[in-house]
């Protein structure tokens, strides 16, 4: 494949995993500071080819990853090729030599030190739980402190030379992210025969009473399941909402199609983000 594939760095996070299990290790895979470089430079449209992005969107623990979420809403130009989810596993790592109570802090990105909670009350109660922009930049963090430890992956302890203390050390063996395929062009969803179709829906409703029940009631009708709802604030319209809105659906019924088409007019305004399969 051509075209770079941008993804949350820097190399080592889990987001670096899941494009090298997406696109395989010969993908020009290009790591992105945070997620709003991801997005300027997805949506840019300077470079011959377009680029495409693996970003997280959601974790079955933590939930939905807002940082995404946000970008989103402010990128109508990016649109989702597919879904895919990929199990975490987040390790405990420090210098080599370093024993577990000489630490004094751990670092990791917020989501991380979430999905890690209970393991880290018991393990560590009285260190110091400092977010990082990524599971790789906490493991380069505790590279350099003697004291400190990173929640992170077996590619950035091996990037970074860390010694794992502690394996697996997420709550429990249920946690999976999802991650989104994005393209800026108007390349069509990725091709899965036999794959469930899905599609994200961003909706700004009015601020009333029932506008919500509403706006959901032609999906209802037209027996469309809805996998994932989630707002987030208006920029600028303080304690007001939009929606993002997965509905188990490619539009391909007469019903389906009626019932997007009564959303949108029930709304101030709104888009399909994409139609893609969920692997």
């Amino acid at each position: 494949m051509n075209a770079p594939v941008l993804f949350l760095g820097p190399a080592g996070t889990h987001s670096h995993e899941a494009a090298l299990q997406r696109f395989g290790p010969k993908a020009k895979l290009v790591p992105c500071l945070s997620h709003y470089e991801i997005f300027a430079r997805l949506c840019a449209g300077r470079s011959q080819p377009l680029p495409i992005a693996i970003v997280p969107v959601e974790n079955s623990i933590e939930g939905p990853v807002t940082q995404t979420l946000d970008q989103l809403a402010r990128h109508p130009k990016a649109t989702i090729l597919d879904s895919f989810s990929m199990p975490l596993r987040q390790h405990l790592m420090a210098r080599p030599g370093v024993r577990l109570a000489t630490l004094r802090r751990v670092y990791s990105h917020p989501q991380a030190l979430g999905q890690c909670r209970a393991t880290l009350d018991h393990l560590m109660p009285r260190a110091e739980r400092i977010p990082e922009s990524s599971t790789a930049a906490a493991a380069r963090r505790a590279a350099q402190d003697p004291e400190s430890a990173a929640i992170a992956s077996d590619a950035a302890a091996q990037l970074h030379r860390l010694a794992i203390l502690r394996k697996n050390v997420q709550d429990g063996d249920e946690s999976v992210t999802r991650f989104f395929t994005l393209t800026a062009g108007r390349t069509t969803s990725r091709s899965r025969p036999g794959a469930e179709r899905r599609t994200l829906m961003y909706l700004v409703i009015g601020n009333r009473p029932g506008a919500l029940l509403h706006m959901l009631a032609p999906f209802d009708a037209a027996d469309i399941n809805l996998t994932f709802i989630q707002s987030r604030p208006l920029p600028g319209r303080p304690w007001e909402y939009a929606f993002f809105i997965e509905a188990a659906t490619a539009w391909k019924s007469a019903p389906a199609r009626a019932a997007w088409k009564l959303v949108l007019a029930l709304s101030e305004s709104g888009w399909i983000i994409g139609t893609y399969p969920v692997g």
